[in-house]
């Protein structure tokens, strides 16, 4: 039924469903340059809709049709001002927003990865004249990280992704102290080449405390057979692990070592420069004595420590303790031996090369008499008199710094 004759036409039409009537405006038209038709639900709207359309007309004339493209983007413009009008944007604003993502986005992608930044680490480190107890280490940390975040790009590691899985792979937290320790390092290294790829160190402030304050060692049993094994089977290693053992050196410093910095005569040892300063130490007699029984069971051109396959060397050592290695036992050992002898903490700091207050927060322990006096008196004819008797060098350490 036709309510209006005029353009734009208005029909009362009903619903083929529910048969309600509603009203519909046809306002399509060529001529006009309108496509319309709009429905309403009284005649009343339908009729003041007609009518606005009719003056719009009348005052414009005929609009212009739009080319189907600029409609297409009209409306998808349309879309996106009513999806950013929750979050008080526009779509100038969105644009602004993702030009800048893609920018920071190439430059990440331009960063190097953990990986490459490691094996350039490592490349560095071993530019410098370093031992081949240290070098060891560097190729052991170098691959647990590369391993561990090798894929990740250098910004994207966090404190909270480092602590996780220190924890998670080293459950030991005096070997998770190590690898942190050199996590810092090249975390360090990267930030001091200054070429922005981080602005901070992520592994600042991690802490671990170690398990126990008191320090590993050997028994004395267990030193006589560790002495014992390497006189019979790594003789080149006797002078390296008696100066471990009787003169607390630790192994970078041990494998430094010549014949030349043994003064034979003044009983003293030249500790080069290392972790810590240099320093000339007195030579305990047990120490001599393997010392000169070393000097004397060796070829003459041979060096102190040997220099090529020490890595295996020293691997066939700690195998031969059954699985029972303590990293840096033997020096923790003599530190604990020797702070019970001499009873002076002060004199134990100068002589190991740390402060008083490491001294005594490691190595307080007092050590009965007659386990004082077995560990000092581990000279070559007691070690080697009878191989066949004494605990072998498979015994296993006992925990807590307590070595009885």
């Amino acid at each position: 039924m036709i309510v209006r004759n005029a353009f734009p036409k208005v029909y009362r039409l009903n619903d083929s469903k529910s048969g309600n009537p509603y009203w519909l405006v046809d306002a399509r038209s060529k001529r006009w340059g309108m496509n319309e038709r709009p429905t309403f639900g009284t005649e009343k709207e339908a009729l003041d809709r007609a009518r606005a359309i009719a003056d719009q007309v009348a005052k414009f004339g005929a609009q212009p049709e739009l080319p189907r493209e600029a409609k297409v983007r009209a409306d998808a413009y349309a879309k996106l001002v009513g999806c950013l009008a929750p979050f008080d944007k526009t779509p100038e604003d969105a644009v602004s927003f993702y030009v800048k993502f893609l920018g920071d986005e190439t430059i990440r992608q331009a960063k190097p990865s953990v990986g490459q930044l490691v094996d350039q680490f490592q490349a560095h480190k071993l530019l410098e004249k370093i031992d081949d107890q240290y070098l060891n280490e560097i190729k052991v940390h170098c691959r647990f990280i590369k391993r561990i975040w090798g894929d990740e790009k250098i910004d994207e590691i966090r404190r909270n992704d480092i602590e996780t899985k220190l924890t998670r792979r080293h459950p030991n937290k005096n070997t998770r102290r190590k690898y942190l320790t050199f996590a810092k390092m090249f975390f360090n290294w990267v930030l001091g080449e200054d070429r922005g790829y981080i602005l901070t160190n992520p592994a600042t402030g991690i802490k671990i405390k170690p398990d126990n304050p008191e320090k590993e060692f050997y028994p004395p049993e267990t030193v006589k057979g560790l002495l014992r094994y390497v006189a019979k089977n790594q003789k080149e290693l006797v002078g390296y692990y008696a100066l471990l053992t009787f003169s607390g050196l630790r192994p970078s410093e041990g494998a430094r070592v010549q014949w030349h910095h043994i003064n034979f005569t003044t009983q003293e040892l030249h500790v080069l420069k290392g972790k810590t300063d240099a320093r000339h130490v007195h030579l305990e007699p047990v120490a001599l004595e393997w010392l000169k029984w070393f000097r004397d069971n060796s070829p003459g051109e041979a060096p102190f420590v040997p220099q090529k396959n020490m890595f295996n060397l020293e691997r066939k050592v700690r195998e031969s303790m059954g699985g029972k290695w303590i990293p840096d036992g033997l020096r923790h050992g003599f530190a604990t031996f020797y702070a019970s002898l001499k009873k002076d903490f002060p004199a134990v700091a100068w002589y190991m090369g740390n402060s008083v207050a490491m001294i005594k927060k490691h190595y307080a322990t007092t050590i009965p008499g007659d386990q004082l006096n077995q560990f000092w008196g581990l000279t070559p004819p007691v070690v080697l008199a009878d191989e066949s008797a004494g605990t072998p060098a498979s015994q296993p350490p006992t925990g807590g710094g307590k070595c009885f």
